[in-house]
């Protein structure tokens, strides 16, 4: 049965009740034939799609670490969670109520800490432990857009997705959660990993990068994933609040751990950021990234900030541009395109033996770089020039 048939059954059941559903127990299946167990049919179809998806991050040193962290989280629970990470660059996380877990890379992109990774998936956790869509499956279901809604999601940046991944986004999108269900699931998610020892400043760090971001192009849209909840600038407030009722304490952030899990990842999700194109909040994520980020890390989000400079091309992006190229190749580990661009910047100016050593060393540290042979070409004028 597709997911939409399975839902479309759904609508016929009875959801007396479900506002006053109890939270759900570890281990605890929906009783047959109510609503809340097809609702979780209709996830397992999409799920099994998923598990096929070209979308899913299967790096397995990857998905073993954020697991670890959910099922720290979690405890007791940890067994009902299929985790998936999926490979599109938007902040966002979910949790199906049959217990599959989204957490899509622009968001593990965008955390500074495991601190910040626990707090999320602490919240999303909180929705389901407190069956929150089976309360919101009612009004839901007599939204206009409802019939709509499970086919191809199109988030901001034009990233498309189909099958089950835009099957449980889209069904989260069209249930949108109350207000109410959503500070309860912050607070839940605040109290789960604090009481594990995490940072209780973690919250307050997201959503500062994140109104900022926001607030970066005034233009955009707000992502999807913001569309049913509360104000950024009130979850702020609320994780300022939070966090202050918190007594002193050697807490715990893991910025090396989270470092060393996402690093391996780190390029192909800035190349993935910056090819959605929206420079205003890719600019402001990287400077974010930048200034917390660890010495081994500075050459590449000193690369990544210029290219988003010099692909905006706007006012003096140029130039901010040229000075980070010039800065990253001076860095101990800084990916090979750094020595390409700057080496350009140095054609540019006339340099020429500066250019051809550049752009040399571009091509000794990307042996198989698919411009090898009009870097070769750019080489052999710059050297032949009187």
């Amino acid at each position: 049965m597709s997911l939409r048939a399975a839902l479309l059954l759904a609508l016929s059941l009875s959801t007396a009740g479900a506002a006053a559903a109890d939270a759900l127990r570890a281990g605890e299946k929906p009783a047959s034939g109510s609503t809340e167990a097809e609702l979780w049919y209709g996830m397992d179809q999409a799920e099994k799609d998923i598990q096929a998806s070209p979308y899913v991050v299967r790096d397995p040193a990857l998905n073993a670490y954020v697991r670890g962290v959910l099922c720290d989280v979690v405890g007791d629970y940890c067994p009902d969670m299929r985790l998936y990470i999926i490979d599109v660059p938007v902040f966002n996380a979910s949790m199906a109520p049959n217990g599959a877990v989204l957490v899509f890379t622009g968001a593990l992109l965008r955390m500074q800490d495991e601190s910040e990774l626990a707090l999320v998936l602490g919240h999303e956790f909180a929705h389901f432990r407190q069956r929150h869509s089976l309360q919101s499956w009612e009004k839901a279901k007599r939204t206009s857009a409802f019939l709509a809604t499970f086919g191809v999601l199109t988030w901001a940046g034009g990233v498309g997705l189909a099958g089950g991944i835009a099957q449980m986004v889209g069904l989260a999108n069209v249930m949108q959660f109350s207000r109410e269900n959503e500070r309860e699931s912050d607070e839940i998610g605040f109290h789960l990993v604090t009481g594990h020892g995490y940072d209780p400043q973690a919250g307050v760090r997201v959503w500062e990068r994140m109104l900022r971001e926001e607030t970066a192009d005034p233009r955009r849209r707000h992502d999807p994933v913001f569309a049913s909840h509360p104000k950024t600038s009130e979850r702020l407030e609320d994780m300022r609040a939070a966090a202050a009722r918190v007594p002193p304490g050697d807490y715990e952030r893991h910025q090396a751990r989270y470092a060393a899990a996402v690093r391996p990842h780190l390029a192909a999700w800035l190349d993935a950021e910056l090819g959605k194109r929206t420079f205003a909040t890719s600019i402001q994520m990287i400077e974010d990234l930048k200034r917390a980020a660890a010495p081994e890390l500075l050459g590449t989000y000193e690369f990544y900030l210029a290219e988003a400079l010099r692909r905006r091309n706007r006012n003096d992006d140029r130039e901010r541009a040229d000075a980070l190229y010039a800065s990253a190749v001076g860095r101990a580990e800084t990916p090979a395109g750094a020595w390409r661009e700057y080496g350009l910047v140095l054609k540019r100016r006339g340099q020429a033996a500066e250019a051809a050593t550049h752009l040399r060393r571009y091509l000794e540290r990307e042996p198989t770089a698919k411009d090898r042979l009009f870097i070769e070409k750019d080489i052999q004028s710059l050297e032949n020039r009187p």
